[in-house]
């Protein structure tokens, strides 16, 4: 399992990195919420579970969880602060977060908030209309579809641009990457991604496709 800990807490991030290796997790670790939206949009890198500090330099915790979950992001966020009102922990609930932690806490609560999460992902726990992509393909509302290795990388790329019209010249460049590639093959694709997921992918006309 790896987990993206996001924290600029020096001392914090060097706790909860030696107690997440220890407990067997692979752990990815990022000072700035810009960093780690960079990893997963940039470069495509994959996290079973993220915690995510409120008090980061930059783009703060709760808006950078509002930005993951509108762009698809469904892996489970656990958030951590310094702040102990409840106005503040309804704030990161509804931004997206799946759990929120007050500093400071217990190790043994962390951690059985963390296999708590990972059980529900496990589950195929989901948020209406989110996308949760598995090895096999994707998990929406509770219900495991499967996707070829380009039915999956499309999806990704209309996940990530969530409610905008993607272009089939965009998508051929993100995901055939330089290869030459007729236009035509990115609505064969797409067609058997709706064959799998109903209405969920609409045509923009003149312009390409969408998610909603």
């Amino acid at each position: 399992m790896k987990i993206a800990l996001v924290e600029d807490d020096l001392s914090i991030l060097n706790l909860l990195k030696r107690v997440l290796l220890s407990e067997g997790f692979s752990v990815r670790e990022f000072s700035t919420a810009e960093a780690f939206m960079n990893a997963v949009f940039e470069y495509g890198e994959e996290f079973d579970l993220v915690i995510l500090d409120v008090m980061l330099p930059g783009t703060d915790g709760v808006t950078a969880c509002s930005f993951l979950r509108e762009r698809g992001f469904s892996a489970p966020i656990l958030m951590l602060t310094a702040l102990s009102e409840e106005e503040e922990k309804v704030k990161g609930l509804d931004s997206g977060a799946d759990d929120y932690l007050t500093k400071p806490f217990g190790i043994k609560e962390l951690l059985a908030r963390i296999r708590a999460l990972l059980r529900r992902s496990e589950r195929g726990f989901t948020r209406e209309g989110e996308f949760r992509f598995t090895d096999e393909g994707v998990v929406v509302e509770g219900r495991e579809v499967k996707l070829t290795r380009k039915e999956k990388e499309i999806l990704k790329v209309l996940v990530e641009n969530r409610g905008k019209a993607v272009s089939k010249e965009e998508i051929v460049a993100k995901v055939w990457k330089g290869e030459q590639v007729n236009k035509r093959v990115v609505d064969v694709h797409v067609k058997h991604l709706r064959d799998k997921l109903g209405d969920r992918i609409k045509t923009v006309w003149g312009v390409g496709y969408k998610v909603v």
